[in-house]
């Protein structure tokens, strides 16, 4: 998953994008709300992390631009500001949802996957692919009741097919999006379906030539 963060507070930046990369997200930096925006508008995000105050545009101007342009990518608002009409107007100019500085790095996590599952549709932490569930919070995987062990790469594969369930989602697209900070190589992504399917079992990850990868 590929995250924006824009935030002008340097050393909460670098802490934030580390905790971030550590969790398996790919993170791009803004230091200022234009930088920011010029990024959100040029490059694709699965999630972008706003901060209220910022230099050269502030986040009411940045988020009300970037909806402005049709982008619907999700969008967490951080501020130290935290009465209701300011929290109230940010959703009304398109933030899916708002965090009050400080906050706990576990709070943020639980809100980026709370938001993302809303995102692709999900209504529940846990989703069930027909006798295989994942709870996408505890990052557990279980068949059955029995619980299974995944590698990091395996569950990250696993992760990012359930969100974007329904559709297709290319070999390019895994390495990109799924696999950013993992080592991946050539035939990566072909190994780790592989594995996938010898755990879960062989119909819950369907192939097509030329379009990829999709859970049902």
């Amino acid at each position: 998953m590929r995250v924006l963060l824009v935030e002008d507070d340097t050393s909460l930046a670098t802490a934030l994008k580390e905790l971030l990369e550590q969790e398996g997200y790919r993170v791009r930096l803004a230091l200022d709300g234009k930088r920011g925006l010029d990024l959100a508008l040029s490059e694709e995000f699965d999630l972008i992390l706003l901060d209220y105050f910022l230099p050269s545009m502030d986040g009411r101007e940045f988020l009300k631009r970037l909806r402005s342009e049709g982008s619907k990518v999700p969008v967490i608002a951080l501020t130290v500001v935290s009465d209701i009409k300011n929290k109230v107007d940010f959703f009304h100019i398109g933030a899916d949802d708002y965090i009050t500085k400080p906050f706990h790095f576990e709070e943020l996590l639980a809100r980026i996957r709370a938001v993302l599952r809303r995102y692709a549709g999900l209504e529940s932490a846990e989703v069930d692919l027909g006798g295989v569930r994942i709870n996408l919070t505890q990052k557990k995987v279980f068949v059955g009741q029995e619980e299974v062990s995944l590698t990091l790469g395996e569950y990250l594969i696993l992760e990012y097919l359930t969100l974007n369930r329904g559709r297709f989602v290319s070999r390019e697209e895994l390495l990109e999006k799924a696999l950013k900070n993992y080592e991946a190589e050539s035939n990566t992504v072909e190994v780790l379906i592989h594995r996938l399917r010898k755990k879960i079992g062989r119909d819950i990850i369907k192939t097509q030539k030329g379009l990829g990868y999709r859970i049902l």
